[in-house]
């Protein structure tokens, strides 16, 4: 894979590594962007050899009628084709045409030529994602909180984060605690461009990377993510679910007595631009609520059988966990979060409005997981509209898409039932592969979509087609999938891949603390994308009201665009699941090593 951006970082001089979050961290341009490229919408990365392959360039009032792919090293054609007719994108404000080469296979690295104009260049293959989903899944083991990390491929050398997490204050009193008791709190990864750590988006991280891994066991190994040092893996167990297990293990802290979970563990200041081992302020164990319950039981219900044949004795105890949440819930039937004064001061807000979709997500896990009949009468009593009913992007805020798909995988499901649930889940799929077919750039994303982490919602639609083929096989539904991949790695409005180091043109101002804090640039890790409202930062708003900005266009690389800019785990977690879904390991893969971005003056 490409790494000729790394070159332009020698043009960034200065990394202003003290100031608050508010200031974007470099002040130099981003000289990596080739502005002749512009136009030419191609995936930076490459295109599966058999497969479908489309680029689209954006050809304004003169259409342009054929196109050639030409070898990257000689500029020699080796594929002339002709152009489509103009097609209008409203969403990225262009006029539209697809260069279409699907039936040219020949491996190797090529480059779109529409005239005079060049695209960035692409590879062709049958494992081009191989590099970057390994990237993508390590940037897991970068963001561990509780342990040093010394990683010859970046670079990165920090203390332990956070030591203080071992002894984490609770907030408030109630029947399981009292306010001021202090508890082991460890582990885990950090959330965002924050150090907060998180139940809900450790819940929907977790059970993806799960579920990538319960969906194709052969597309991961040991040694897969190239541990840094100091960071070891378990014997037998793919890499993967060793990282996984690592957040498992902290979540599992956060479970209570009576089975309810806490929501996070932050401190009571948004911090500056410092090292995690520099942030420390008391930390503080907040929040409670049953939507945050259900999704630790149905995610620890589902690592259960994933670990079963690793270890029986850890996978029993994930379903006494999730059991015990189980229990909980029925003894609180009504939705309940807590909320105390000041304990959003220094963390997010993880909320909701409701906690149906959570239990029917955790009814539906242990149903798989026991084959308990109890946990189908709920789906089919006060979880049947959940089942039932035509469902909406997956994530840590609705998870009923995933409720669904676990009934549907279920091996003692009603068949009778199951085809009310199998109709709702299909209705969805259709009409994001709908969407995507009507979509100038193939991407699933309707102008109301680009809002914060609109990058999560494009790939995960792609990632709900995956789902839907294990039980309506649809050539569709996979190719559709793929344009969402396509979409992240730079085949969009912006011709921006969404990933640090990934592609010639990704981001290289991430929000995110520990990348600017230290000066080290992580590959892997994905930011939320273009957001057309306004009012998520300053620095967005601005930009918004400068001018007529089109919606898939609405994007910053800047650190201090937190709500475009800003990576998190479960953002990372759909791309893990869609780079594994069309990769598999490859033999002597080999990390390439990152170049640090220049040390303040």
């Amino acid at each position: 894979m490409k790494r000729k951006w790394v070159a332009a970082l020698s043009a960034l001089l200065l990394l202003q590594l003290a100031n608050p979050v508010g200031a974007n961290p470099r002040t130099a341009p981003n000289t990596s962007y080739d502005k002749s490229c512009e136009g030419m919408h191609v995936d930076q990365i490459g295109y599966l050899t058999d497969f479908r392959k489309e680029a689209f360039v954006s050809t304004g009032s003169t259409p342009a009628e054929t196109f050639d792919i030409v070898d990257a090293a000689t500029g020699a054609s080796v594929y002339t084709g002709k152009l489509s007719e103009q097609k209008h994108d409203a969403e990225a404000g262009e006029e539209l045409q697809t260069a279409d080469f699907t039936d040219f296979k020949t491996p190797g690295t090529y480059k779109l030529r529409v005239g005079d104009r060049l695209s960035y260049d692409f590879e062709i293959g049958d494992n081009v994602y191989a590099l970057p989903a390994a990237e993508v899944w390590r940037s897991y083991t970068l963001m561990r909180s509780g342990v040093p990390i010394k990683d010859p491929v970046t670079g990165l050398d920090v203390p332990e984060g956070h030591p203080q997490d071992r002894h984490a204050i609770v907030y408030f009193t109630d029947d399981n605690a009292k306010k001021g008791d202090q508890l082991d709190m460890s582990g885990g990864w950090y959330d965002a461009g924050d150090y907060g750590k998180y139940v809900p988006t450790a819940a929907i991280t977790v059970a993806q990377m799960l579920m990538a891994y319960e969906a194709h066991p052969d597309h991961f190994g040991e040694g897969q993510m190239q541990f840094p040092e100091g960071v070891t893996g378990e014997a037998g167990m793919p890499d993967a679910l060793a990282e996984a297990k690592w957040e498992l293990n902290w979540m599992r802290k956060m479970q209570r007595l009576d089975g309810s979970t806490y929501v996070k563990v932050a401190g009571l200041l948004w911090t500056g631009t410092v090292r995690p081992c520099d942030d420390t302020q008391d930390r503080y164990i907040i929040g409670e609520g049953t939507f945050n319950d259900a999704m630790y039981g149905a995610t620890l219900a589902l690592a259960s059988r994933v670990y079963k044949p690793f270890s029986e004795t850890y996978s029993g105890g994930l379903l006494d966990d999730a059991l015990l949440a189980w229990d909980y819930l029925e003894k609180h039937p009504t939705m309940e979060f807590r909320r105390d004064e000041g304990q959003d001061n220094g963390s997010g807000n993880y909320s909701t409005d409701t906690d149906e979709n959570q239990r029917a997500w955790l009814a539906a896990e242990l149903f798989r997981t026991t084959g308990d009949k109890k946990y189908e009468d709920y789906l089919k009593g006060r979880g049947r509209e959940q089942m039932t009913t035509k469902t909406v992007i997956y994530g840590w805020g609705n998870t009923q898409a995933l409720a669904q798909y676990a009934y549907l995988k279920s091996e003692h499901a009603d068949p009778e039932f199951r085809k009310e649930v199998l109709a709702a889940f299909i209705q969805s799929a259709d009409e994001i592969v709908q969407q995507i077919k009507q979509d100038g750039l193939r991407c699933s994303l309707h102008d109301w979509d680009f809002y914060w982490a609109s990058t999560k919602v494009a790939v995960t639609n792609g990632n709900l087609l995956l789902l839907a083929n294990e039980f309506a096989p649809n050539p569709d539904y996979v190719s559709c999938a793929l344009d969402q991949v396509h979409y992240l790695l730079g085949r969009n409005a912006l011709d921006r891949s969404f990933v640090t180091g990934v592609g010639d043109n990704p981001p290289i101002h991430p929000h995110n603390r520990i990348m600017s804090a230290t000066g080290v640039y992580i590959p892997g890790v994905v930011v939320g994308g273009a957001n057309k409202y306004k009012g998520g930062d300053p620095k967005q708003t601005a930009y918004l009201e400068s001018g007529n900005i089109p919606s898939a266009k609405a994007y910053l690389d800047d650190g201090a665009s937190w709500s475009t800019n800003e990576y998190a785990i479960d953002y990372v977690a759909a791309a893990a699941f869609a780079l594994s879904y069309f990769s598999y390991p490859q033999s002597g893969l080999v990390l390439p090593k990152t170049d640090p971005f220049p040390k303040a003056q």
